[in-house]
């Protein structure tokens, strides 16, 4: 599974049940609170610098994109 595909259905699986939160990685979470615009998530690791530099320059890419594509395929 790409990074895309990965963080494309974990924001699913939030969007859909906002208790499955507490199931995600610490990198899911802040990746999900990105692609959501969620500070609330993001801020759980830390400053939004800190939580950038967490994710890493594939996981940071994949998240913009999922927010430009779009995280819902209906």
């Amino acid at each position: 599974m790409s990074a895309v595909e990965h963080i494309r259905s974990k924001v699913r699986m939030v969007v859909v049940h906002e208790r499955s939160c507490g199931v995600l990685s610490t990198g899911e979470k802040v990746a999900v609170g990105f692609v959501l615009d969620r500070p609330d998530l993001i801020k759980s690791y830390g400053t939004l610098i800190e939580a950038a530099d967490r994710l890493g320059p594939e996981w940071l890419k994949a998240a913009l994109y999922v927010q430009r594509d779009g995280w819902d395929e209906t």
